[in-house]
């Protein structure tokens, strides 16, 4: 950006063009991660929401739909038909509490487990094309950032 432009816009250096912009840069990093990552999960037949709550479900199963709904950043709508779509499949069953019919814990059957390792793989080939050329240190320092602008933003 000129010299002249900026004066023009009257931005001076509050701003310095996408290139620089958080929500910018982060939306682009997601979604090249997200394309390059939904081509390998539509060959096995799976959403990238799918795939969340089956990685979800494999670190902690049996969570609630309201609780899924939050770890996978899903709208109860949208993550009510990957639900149904996901148990005509066989990767996950919906139990309701006996104690409380209102409450439906999902969990992961012995193929959702299966598919979930079949591509964990590509995930985490995924995650070090990221991060390729980044010292461990650095990888560390990437995700305690990004969880402290996380809990900054959820305050």
């Amino acid at each position: 950006m000129t010299a002249r432009r900026k004066k023009k816009n009257g931005l001076g250096d509050a701003y310095s063009g996408h290139s620089r912009f958080l929500p910018y840069v982060l939306n682009r990093v997601t979604n090249r991660l997200n394309a390059d990552f939904q081509t390998a999960l539509r060959e096995r037949g799976l959403t990238l929401t799918q795939w969340r709550v089956l990685a979800f479900l494999n670190e902690a199963d049996g969570l609630g739909v309201s609780a899924l709904g939050d770890c996978t950043v899903t709208d109860q709508s949208t993550l009510s038909r990957a639900l149904q779509q996901m148990e005509r499949q066989g990767l996950v069953e919906r139990l309701t509490d006996p104690a409380d019919k209102r409450f439906v814990e999902v969990h992961v059957t012995s193929r959702g487990q299966i598919l979930f390792g079949e591509i964990l793989p590509l995930a985490l080939q995924l995650r070090d094309r990221a991060l390729d050329g980044l010292a461990e240190t650095d990888r560390e320092r990437l995700l305690d950032l990004l969880s402290q602008i996380l809990d900054n933003l959820q305050r």
